[in-house]
């Protein structure tokens, strides 16, 4: 019985470490204002808003984390929730432009960071292909 080749872990480049770590600051923030609505007296559906953005909150804190850890499958998870955070920051702008573009910044960041050929050679390496054409890291 043969052993499989280990592969060397992939270096993770910059921007996927960005938005790892901004998806995550993002995540704290879901779930901040999850718990604040969760607790606030306005009965049921101040407490089903709350439970939904926990939820979103703990969806967000997942991506981030198994982005930091170079799963190959996250990238589409990652750039849809940017961009999702990115529709509602914009469609927001209205009510408070200072935060709202903020927020559509940093998510404009994270879809770039995303998309980058860097991230793509990094998630493919960390999947371990061997019929890749990359070299061994």
């Amino acid at each position: 019985m043969s052993v499989p080749e280990r592969r060397h872990p992939a270096t993770r480049p910059v921007p996927l470490s960005v938005a790892a770590v901004l998806t995550g600051v993002f995540a704290l923030v879901v779930v901040a204002l999850g718990i604040g609505s969760s607790v606030q007296s306005h009965g049921r559906f101040s407490i089903g808003v709350g439970i939904m953005l926990l939820l979103y909150g703990a969806l967000l804190g997942w991506i981030a984390w198994t982005t930091w850890r170079q799963r190959f499958y996250i990238r589409g998870a990652l750039v849809g929730s940017a961009l999702l955070d990115l529709a509602v920051a914009v469609s927001s702008l209205s009510s408070n432009v200072a935060l709202w573009s903020i927020v559509a910044a940093l998510n404009a960041v994270i879809v770039v960071c995303g998309v980058l050929p860097s991230t793509g050679l990094a998630l493919k390496r960390a999947r371990g292909d061997r019929d890749d054409d990359l070299p061994e890291v």
